[in-house]
């Protein structure tokens, strides 16, 4: 690499390490600064916005009271 380029300054390359040219690099959207060969745009799904989840029952009841039955209280019709 170690060219003249007039105006131009050294950068290392935050992924690769290489020692490279400013004009040879680019910025990502993380802020590192890369050579154009590693640089890599944002996920598209990173822009993509959930919507809300409403879990709610339409038609919601209490819960009934519990009843117990005593000894001998089941006939054979309850089973």
């Amino acid at each position: 690499m170690g060219h003249y380029v007039p105006g131009g300054y050294n950068v290392s390359c935050d992924r690769t390490g290489f020692k490279l040219k400013a004009s040879e690099c680019q910025k990502e959207w993380t802020g590192r600064i890369v050579r154009k060969k590693s640089w890599e745009p944002r996920h598209p799904q990173d822009f993509i916005e959930g919507r809300d989840d409403d879990q709610s029952v339409p038609d919601a009841r209490p819960w009934p009271t519990d009843k117990f039955l005593s000894v001998n209280e089941v006939t054979v019709d309850d089973l």
